[in-house]
């Protein structure tokens, strides 16, 4: 949605929970506490909020326009994780701190067939989604899970500049560590080695290339960053268990 000031609009006793992402300008949320008093909040470019509806509550557009997307789901299954981000006491989340947590509210979005099957599979992205909501705010809240700054700008670049060509000697270099080192450190946080982890966010730009664009195979190769169309084949299949043309053919268009 885009809207311009002075749009505003309040909800209250709506048995739905709401995430919203700010994509352009800035928006206000005026939020009625369990307490009974109101608290403010600031919804900037980037921000993901989470909107308990069953409470009373306001936004209204801050700037000439406010650019948003809003999802609204049930509360039945998910609220557990609910209760638990609520009770870390905030929810407001900065998607561009994030790269993973944008991957997935991208992914959450794309999924809106209305058959059973794909109600299966949204019900589940949904729960993972909403679990990693609650790792995020724990982890930060705790402190026991703190990352270096260099593997979360690695991974962060993994997200948005996975077409770049990437070594383990190369990026021990740049980030002044030695590989084996940051094999090991990457390894412990992500379970994954840098790689690895690579390799399967181009599958996932791959698979979203395959099935929403008309470009060639050895096209989307290149497109996520392999120039070698076989190698690009060979891993392919290897994560999926097909070619990048049979997934096209078979996989339904969600």
């Amino acid at each position: 949605m885009t809207v311009t000031s002075p749009f505003s609009y309040e909800v209250t006793g709506l048995g739905a929970l709401c995430l919203l992402h700010t994509t352009q300008g800035a928006g206000h949320l005026c939020l009625e506490t369990a307490n009974g008093i109101n608290a403010d909040y600031d919804l900037t470019k980037d921000t993901l909020a989470l909107i308990d509806c069953r409470k009373k509550h306001k936004l209204t557009c801050r700037h000439d326009i406010w650019g948003y997307t809003l999802c609204f789901v049930s509360t039945t299954m998910l609220e557990y994780y609910m209760e638990k981000i609520l009770a870390l006491g905030n929810f407001i989340y900065r998607l561009d701190r994030h790269a993973e947590l944008l991957g997935a509210w991208e992914k959450l979005l794309h999924t809106d067939t209305d058959d059973e099957l794909h109600g299966i599979i949204r019900s589940r992205i949904l729960v993972d989604f909403f679990a990693q909501l609650y790792f995020i705010q724990s982890a930060e809240r705790t402190g026991l899970f703190h990352i270096p700054s260099y593997l979360v700008d690695m991974q962060r670049r993994f997200h948005t500049e996975f077409q770049a060509q990437y070594s383990l000697d190369k990026l021990a270099e740049e980030y002044h560590v030695n590989k084996f080192r940051l094999c090991r450190e990457f390894a412990k946080y992500y379970e994954v080695t840098p790689m690895q982890y690579l390799n399967h966010v181009r599958m996932e730009k791959a698979r979203e290339l395959l099935l929403h664009s008309d470009k060639k195979v050895v096209e989307i190769g290149q497109l996520v960053g392999i120039e070698n169309a076989n190698s690009f084949i060979r891993l392919f299949k290897e994560k999926n268990g097909v070619t990048p043309l049979t997934y096209r053919r078979e996989t339904p268009v969600l």
